[in-house]
């Protein structure tokens, strides 16, 4: 269990950023095909360069994103909504214009090469990961660990006549399948891998003061009468270079996209400017694009 690490949190990212922007590829895809509005049209209300966003595509987008009816959104998040769809706008015009032209049959698999080919990711090479392995030491440092079970009792004298049970030697688990209370009894109590911090505190100084093997003494509590075991006990160690590497790989590819979006989106935004047209909204823009007024 390397939790400064956990790779998990982060390794939904690529496929987050993707996923997200796909979502918006129907609408793009439709409000191009009906070919370029003027920007006085009430259906316009933006302007991505010369290309027009249309009022019903923002609202599907919303519809899917949200799952929700449009109407039930506030104007404020309305707002940021529409700027994250003109992103993807951006986007979706940065792989269009992209040289040479990217690969793909889809427009979904246009955007994700054209993603690892900006970011870099078919030449990451180990020197790379070495490099986020070395700047950051603190994220690769597992801590101590023990790995810990309970039985749980609702009176003092069920604890009591348990924990004898155990000192004459019946197995934990059969006093935890016959006694113990705790949602997970049938299976013997295990807690997992627990650090210092993940347990309440009344509980916490006796647990770190066993031994592996070692049990604990009766403890009360509003809850009920606990007693646990400590199975295992983990040093704090280093985590190696090797141990790292598939974790590695994510947080690097994940970075690497991220800012190859950010970048993407910065460039396209510079070469199709983007207004919003504010009087065909029909709730008040408070986003961060330019706007435009245009009488209905």
């Amino acid at each position: 269990m390397m939790r400064p690490m956990v790779p998990s949190a982060r390794a939904a990212t690529v496929s987050a950023l993707i996923s997200a922007f796909a979502a918006a590829l129907v609408a793009v895809g439709c409000a191009e095909k009906s070919g370029p509005p003027a920007v006085g049209r009430p259906e316009t209300i933006a302007m991505a360069g010369n290309r027009p966003v249309t009022l019903d595509a923002f609202m599907a987008w919303v519809k899917t994103a949200t799952s929700e009816d449009p109407k039930n959104v506030s104007p404020r998040v309305l707002s940021s909504l529409l700027d994250q769809y003109l992103d993807e706008v951006l986007l979706a015009r940065a792989v269009e214009a992209a040289e040479p032209p990217v690969p793909g049959t889809t427009p979904r698999e246009k955007r994700r090469a054209f993603l690892n080919r900006v970011a870099g990711l078919e030449t990451l090479q180990d020197a790379d990961f070495r490099r986020e392995y070395d700047a950051h030491p603190e994220r690769y440092r597992r801590p101590a660990l023990v790995r810990v079970s309970q039985l749980l009792f609702r009176t003092r004298e069920d604890a009591d006549t348990s924990v004898k049970r155990l000192t004459d030697g019946a197995s934990w688990e059969d006093v935890s399948r016959a006694r113990s209370v705790a949602p997970n009894a049938s299976s013997g109590g295990s807690l997992g891998l627990l650090g210092r911090g993940d347990l309440p505190r009344e509980f916490e100084k006796a647990v770190w003061s066993l031994s592996a093997g070692k049990t604990s003494a009766v403890l009360a509590t509003p809850h009920g009468f606990h007693v646990f075991r400590v199975d295992e006990r983990l040093e704090a160690r280093d985590v190696t270079f090797e141990e790292a590497l598939p974790g590695l790989r994510m947080v690097v590819a994940e970075d690497r996209s991220a800012k190859a979006v950010g970048d993407a989106i910065a460039g396209a935004h510079r070469r199709f400017p983007v207004s919003v047209v504010e009087d065909h909204l029909p709730f008040p823009y408070v986003g961060a694009n330019a706007r435009t007024a245009e009488s209905r």
